[in-house]
């Protein structure tokens, strides 16, 4: 009488493990909505068009 006993617990365990696999699958998304943040301001020497110096070493002729 053991052998009956088992096989419906093993079904069973497989069914709740089963179940507990899917529904951790089907909760992943489900953690609100996602949204980019604002993007920040670049820093101002990036904006800054480039001045007309020299590099180092050059001479004005």
């Amino acid at each position: 009488m053991q052998k009956p006993f088992r096989l419906l617990a093993r079904k069973c365990l497989r069914v709740l493990a089963g179940g507990l696999m899917l529904s951790g699958l089907m909760a992943c998304g489900y953690k609100g909505p996602l949204y980019l943040p604002a993007p920040e301001e670049p820093p101002a020497s990036l904006t800054a068009p480039p001045g007309h110096e020299s590099p180092p070493g050059a001479t004005a002729n």
